[in-house]
């Protein structure tokens, strides 16, 4: 039977005295009583009785980190060792990779084990009046909070420099792979980091905002079985889409272009190491927009790309096909160019064209005949019409300037604007 002391004694120690016994006595018990703590921890924390799971230095941290507790209530000055320790502890677990929550769950079942030693030493060995150590409670507990969250803190901010350095790296190559072809080695690298398939089907869309309302999208969309990634380039938004077995429509139809918005999106592309040439289809697919809220897909405008591709060239074929039209005065002119871009869009079809245009089939015929008069060309021939068709498109692509250019000495009316 242990002794008893009546508080307020001149025996009985105060709260102070008695915890400062207490520790003393359970530092005396050593191994005994940290492997007493482990074992409970294992009991109630399954991932630590996982001997796959459970960090290897689990048994030397808990004896560490319980020693420096209980030096600490006996020299409160030790206290730079303990959040030294706490801090240490959270940095390594989370360099381990162990779950954040399995760690903190750890580190109260100790505390809690701490504590019932404490009051079980007190009790066995008649150190004093048990309830003096309610008084110093509220103080070991505050500390075993505190040394949570430091553990907690420590962890955090590794995660975040650790996520902060791979997002870094996958931008940097993600940039890379998107500028150039590289050798099959760095690409075989790229594949592992951006856990990405070195040989699949992937597709990239280009998103351009315009001013003043038009603002790019700031992350990458979200669309069913694809993963998109979302890489910044200049006042541009680039998505690079790993389709795997999805058709190209499962991704442009996740992508939307709202207000002061316009999409290109290229086809799809074998591989990574194909990811620049898709950067680029996807920028000649933007440059076909005629207008704000369009999504272009380069498969769908082919002649269009290949338009804007030579630019040179296009300006060339304008002016050598549509030139004389841009000869005539402006109502006549706009007349003929809206009734052969009617026909053409109706399949050739005068009847068709006349009912979009409010007029009869005869005034549409009349009309076409104008145009090959004024242009000397067939519309019955496939190779004028190709050419006509080409050149009107080119005309609605480049703009009104079109058929001005270097050739151009000033003395033909401009075309207007």
């Amino acid at each position: 039977m242990h002794r008893s002391f009546a508080p307020g004694s001149a025996t009985d120690p105060s709260s102070a005295e008695l915890f400062d016994r207490a520790c003393r006595r359970l530092l005396g018990y050593g191994t005994v009583f940290t492997d007493s703590v482990l074992e409970t921890i294992r009991a109630e924390v399954p991932y630590y009785a996982d001997p796959v799971l459970a960090p290897p230095d689990v048994r030397e941290n808990v004896a560490t980190g319980i020693r420096h507790a209980l030096e600490t209530g006996v020299d409160p000055g030790r206290i730079v060792d303990v959040e030294r320790f706490t801090r240490e502890l959270g940095t390594r677990r989370a360099e381990q990779g162990r779950p954040l929550d399995e760690v903190l769950h750890a580190y109260r079942v100790a505390g809690s084990e701490v504590w019932s030693g404490m009051i079980g030493v007190v009790e066995r060995e008649g150190l004093g009046d048990m309830r003096r150590l309610v008084h110093v409670a509220e103080l070991v507990w505050k500390s075993n909070d505190r040394d949570a969250v430091l553990v907690a803190d420590a962890y955090r901010q590794v995660i975040e420099g650790v996520t902060g350095r791979h997002a870094e790296r996958v931008r940097l190559i993600l940039a890379a792979l998107l500028e150039t072809r590289h050798e099959a080695e760095f690409t075989r690298s790229a594949a592992d980091i951006l856990d990405l398939p070195l040989d699949s089907r992937y597709a990239v869309a280009v998103a351009e905002a315009t001013p003043p309302y038009g603002r790019v999208p700031q992350a990458a969309p979200e669309v069913k079985d694809v993963r998109v990634l979302r890489h910044s380039w200049g006042q541009r938004a680039v998505f690079v889409a790993h389709l795997g077995d999805r058709p190209l429509d499962a991704f442009a139809s996740g992508l939307v272009a709202g207000t002061g918005l316009r999409i290109g999106i290229s086809p799809v592309v074998p591989g990574l190491e194909s990811l620049a040439r898709a950067r680029d289809m996807a920028g000649l697919a933007l440059r076909t927009c005629r207008g704000d809220g369009e999504v272009a897909r380069l498969d769908a405008r082919l002649p269009d790309g290949l338009l804007v591709s030579r630019p040179d060239l296009s300006h060339e074929l304008v002016r050598q096909v549509l030139r004389p039209l841009y000869d005539l005065e402006p109502v006549d002119r706009d007349l003929l160019f809206d009734t052969i871009g009617v026909w053409i869009e109706c399949g050739g079809s005068s009847v068709q064209a006349a009912r979009q245009m409010f007029c009869h089939r005869n005034t549409v015929l009349n009309r076409l005949r104008r145009v090959e008069q004024v242009t000397g060309l067939t519309l019955s021939r496939p190779r004028d019409l190709v050419q006509l068709t080409l050149a009107l498109d080119a005309h609605r692509l480049l703009g009104p300037t079109a058929a001005a250019g270097p050739a151009d000495d000033g003395r033909r009316r401009r075309p207007p604007a």
